[in-house]
């Protein structure tokens, strides 16, 4: 048996992309034959940590297994499926099964979901949402996770008066805390947004910074947070309900999404803090050494390890015609590609409208 993970084919760093990644090479660790493909065997992910098999052929064997992610979930036609071997679904955000931007055909979906083998679910919160949205999957919902080498975001010795932000999610809001802080904050004190950086680069930054804003509102399991949190940072900002599991003071300060003088009042504060006290950072330290444990490699293997283990004792073949070579899915010419996106994303807003 091989395993075939699909991936999106973004033109910027993606969170999601790198763990698909990840998740592919432990795999191979594990004893599987384990792949990444796109639906263009032309893209090449260029921030990826190592190197990852990439599959560029377009049909499989009849006892390979395929891995769908939740971007594509709302594709997941009958006519689709009927072209498959067996297949599991990946959701790293269940709050985008539903998103206006996205075709999100429910019935489409809920089907997806009956005929899967396994769902795996990035957090504690998105295997909450699962069973909510449907009902009867309970039996099928896997919890994966991603992982940090545990050196790879440190604290410098020295904090900077700097406050360090993402500006890619909700940017009304990234504008409107920046307008209401900047006259409060003391000269020598510094805001940098973190965008189009290499890793390296964004490690110096969250090494350097003592305070980083988190704007995402809907979020699986939100990775800057975390980094941010390593790397001696007080977060404040907006957890994205899927961050909760590990949202705990003093290192994070939740507000509510919208709630724009909350949140700007608690950056003030905080830098008010830091000023009488430059010493504070040592408060952060068990919570961070309780992130490192949490999103270790050895915890990411060991949760990967169930889902290899469901592969190897119940998967079932006999259902499938032997020796049938299948389609992967989405693999198309990149015109055919784009004018799909177009067409499903028509019949998203008749639907609506």
């Amino acid at each position: 048996m091989r395993v075939f993970f699909l991936s999106s084919m973004p033109r910027k760093p993606a969170g999601g992309v790198r763990v698909i990644y990840r998740h592919v090479n432990i795999l191979n660790e594990l004893g599987f034959d384990s792949y990444v493909y796109h639906p263009l065997d032309s893209y090449h992910y260029k921030w990826a940590d190592g190197v990852t098999p990439i599959y560029t052929g377009s049909t499989i064997s009849f006892n390979d297994h395929i891995v769908i992610p939740d971007v594509y979930l709302g594709y997941m036609s009958s006519v689709v499926r009927a072209h498959l071997p067996t297949y599991s679904i990946y959701i790293q955000n269940p709050y985008i099964l539903r998103s206006v931007f996205r075709f999100s055909n429910f019935e489409r979906i809920a089907e997806a979901v009956k005929g899967a083998f396994r769902i795996l679910c990035i957090s504690d919160d998105t295997v909450k949402i699962l069973a909510k949205m449907f009902p009867g999957c309970e039996s099928k919902l896997i919890r994966v996770s991603w992982s940090h080498d545990a050196d790879s975001f440190q604290q410098a010795k020295n904090k900077e008066p700097l406050i360090t932000f993402m500006p890619r999610k909700n940017r009304d809001h990234v504008q409107l805390v920046i307008d209401c802080i900047k006259s409060h904050l003391p000269l020598h004190w510094k805001i940098i947004p973190i965008q189009g950086v290499t890793n390296n680069e964004l490690r110096d930054l969250l090494s350097r910074s003592s305070i980083f804003l988190s704007f995402g509102s809907f979020e699986g399991l939100p990775a800057p947070p975390v980094e941010a949190a390593m790397s001696g940072n007080y977060v404040i900002g907006y957890h994205g309900n899927g961050g909760q599991e590990y949202w705990c003071a003093p290192n994070f300060t939740t507000i509510n999404v919208c709630d724009i003088d909350a949140f700007s009042e608690a950056i003030i504060s905080r830098v008010k803090s830091i000023e009488n006290n430059k010493q504070c950072f040592v408060e952060l330290e068990s919570v961070v050494r309780d992130l490192k444990s949490k999103f270790s490699t050895k915890n990411e293997v060991k949760q990967l390890g169930e889902f290899a283990k469901a592969l190897k004792t119940e998967l079932d073949f006999d259902h499938l015609k032997k020796n049938t070579n299948y389609v992967l899915p989405f693999k198309t010419n990149y015109f055919k590609f784009h004018f799909d996106r177009v067409l499903t994303k028509v019949d998203q807003w008749l639907s609506i409208y």
